[in-house]
């Protein structure tokens, strides 16, 4: 027999063994099939079962022979507990002792001995937003908290934070006041005599100014703070009461994964600058002429350009062949091409273009203008090169904060404004841009709304009875920060219901030195963090040279701010 004829037979009698194999399983399988009713096995397409039991029985929760057992001190961070539970929903195995359990494999406290780092919890020291100088040290602070000292009356804190603030500060003093809300800790910060509030990073509110403590302030970004310098820093630690069993390891694993190292993440936070007016014509184009086209922000530039996200309201369209006039009674307006190179220089991410002087020199060259900053790659909103383009908002994305951007031009004149087929600014319209503020908020688009107003020119502090009118109106229909950027003095601020209203910033980059208010100007940072404006710190500057803002003296600006903020509406 050749070794073919070998082959085929032992195919075939494999074939029949398997055949024999496949019917005893059919059989045996019949025999002890689960005794179902007919209608047991109809199911619908998302998995229920009708007329009958599920095609799938339910398993039993598994037992855990060693499961990892944690014991919390009192005090620990919400957004830990928070991580916690999510954790044990995920992990059978973990699960939270009793106060009284004498068996516990890991414990979390705020006690550094024995014990490996495991949370850090970030505080700010902050007070009533009209400070005039938002700054202390850490020794101030902790003469405050033993109620002694004359910086501070008081210290507001949550009642839930103490462990945390002793760990940092020591035993408190009969000056510390424990509250039960964020609400009334900010309102306690509004008393009549100066009081701190010590509040987690995260839960920040717009109203309190945060101080810099030893020079570091917690909201700025990586740019401007230090955190290993930054001493309001509390420790949770991690203590291995019992030794880990290994079916435990993998629960302990996941738990570490599962929490955030602390409650101030840098890749979650966005410092936002935003300016008054620029107008680099007249007297400041000859300075820049003669200086260089970086002159006027060889000062405050740097510090501009520090923020995430740098704002400039530039009034003026680029021009070819735009000629240097100094006559103070020149107002059509146009800048040379060469002079962006001071918007870079202050780090100008975003433009608005709500200005009135945006086709003082043809719709054309305002076309032109349009494509320089898109050659530059700079967004621009609040203008464009129709009616639609300028209404429209300006989304922007940063560290998962989403923002919206819009602007508009009440002011005029009417060769300013866009039309459906011409470039220009937005019209100020107030029921459409309030229906696009809501729009934004009812398709989710932006977690935080920036509302921009060209609105007229006054040069007195206090805004215009409609001016404050539509401000308000634009938070109403759910603006979170509505700025004026048509002031040439700083003007009043105001909170409403929460949310921070600027009616005017005053000149950034201009020429206008005929008194000490329009010489004088604010920019300011915002702080958003995990979609929420927690913040704003305001910045002061003083006009040289005819176009170079540098800072102000201490005098100076307490003589500013004390004016803008009696001016102000204020929360109390």
């Amino acid at each position: 027999m050749n070794s073919d004829s070998l082959m085929r037979k032992a195919a075939v009698l494999i074939s029949a063994l398997m055949l024999i194999a496949g019917v005893w399983l059919l059989l045996w399988l019949l025999e002890n099939r689960p005794n179902r009713s007919a209608g047991a096995l109809s199911a619908t397409v998302d998995g229920a079962v009708s007329d009958g039991e599920p095609l799938v029985e339910a398993l039993p929760t598994p037992v855990v022979t060693d499961p990892l057992i944690l014991q919390l001190a009192d005090g620990l961070p919400a957004e830990l507990r928070q991580a916690i539970s999510r954790t044990m929903a995920l992990q059978p195995g973990l699960q939270i002792a009793p106060n009284t359990a004498a068996t516990v494999t890991v414990q979390l406290d705020w006690n550094p001995h024995g014990g490996a780092p495991f949370y850090e919890q970030t505080f700010a020291a902050a007070a009533r937003f009209n400070t005039i100088f938002p700054s202390t040290t850490l020794t101030s602070v902790q003469v405050a908290w033993q109620g002694e000292g004359d910086e501070f009356s008081a210290i507001a804190v949550l009642t839930e934070t103490l462990p945390a603030l002793e760990q940092i500060l020591g035993p408190r003093g009969e000056g510390v006041a424990g509250y039960a809300t964020v609400d009334e800790v900010a309102s306690a910060a509004y008393a009549r005599e100066p009081v701190l509030a010590l509040l987690p990073f995260e839960l920040l509110v717009p109203k309190l100014v945060v101080f810099a403590v030893d020079g570091q302030n917690p909201v700025e970004n990586a740019n401007r703070f230090d955190a290993q310098a930054y001493p309001l820093v509390a420790t949770v630690y991690l203590h291995r009461a019992a030794a880990t069993l290994p079916s435990a390891e993998s629960i302990e694993a996941a738990l570490l994964a599962a929490i955030p190292p602390g409650n101030r993440d840098p890749n979650r936070l966005t410092v936002l600058a935003m300016t008054g007016v620029t107008a680099l014509v007249r007297l400041t184009a000859q300075q820049m002429d003669k200086l260089g086209a970086e002159w006027p922000a060889e000062v405050v530039g740097p510090e501009l350009a520090a923020a995430d996200i740098t704002h400039i309201s530039n009034e003026v369209p680029f021009v070819e062949g735009c000629k240097t006039n100094t006559d103070p009674d020149n107002f059509n307006f146009c800048t040379k091409p060469e002079y962006m190179a001071t918007l870079v220089a202050s780090g100008v991410d975003i433009i608005g273009l709500t200005g009135n002087h945006q086709n003082d020199y043809g719709r054309d060259n305002a076309l032109k203008s349009l494509a320089i900053y898109a050659e530059a790659g700079l967004p621009v909103y609040g203008g464009g090169r129709n009616e639609a383009e300028a209404h429209a908002p300006f989304f922007l994305e940063h560290n998962g904060n989403r923002l919206a951007f819009l602007g508009a031009n009440s002011y005029g004149p009417a060769l300013a404004w866009a039309t459906e087929d011409k470039p220009g600014s937005a019209r100020f319209d107030l029921a459409r841009m309030s229906e696009t503020i809501r729009a934004i908020r009812a398709d989710n688009r932006a977690d935080v709304v920036l509302a921009e107003l060209q609105y007229q020119e006054i040069y007195d502090v206090s805004p215009l009875i409609e001016q404050r009118m539509d401000f308000n109106a634009l938070v109403k229909a759910g603006a979170d920060i509505v700025t004026g950027v048509q002031s040439h003095v700083p003007q009043a601020l105001e909170f409403t219901d929460g949310k921070l209203i600027l009616y005017g910033l005053g000149n950034l980059y201009f020429d206008q030195m005929w008194t000490m208010p329009t010489r004088e100007g604010i920019f300011v940072k915002h702080t958003i963090y995990k979609g929420r404006h927690i913040s704003t710190q305001i910045f002061t500057t003083l006009i040289y040279d005819y176009g170079q803002p540098q800072w102000t003296t201490d005098d100076q600006r307490a003589a500013l701010l004390r004016r803008v903020f009696s001016a102000s509406y204020w929360e109390n």
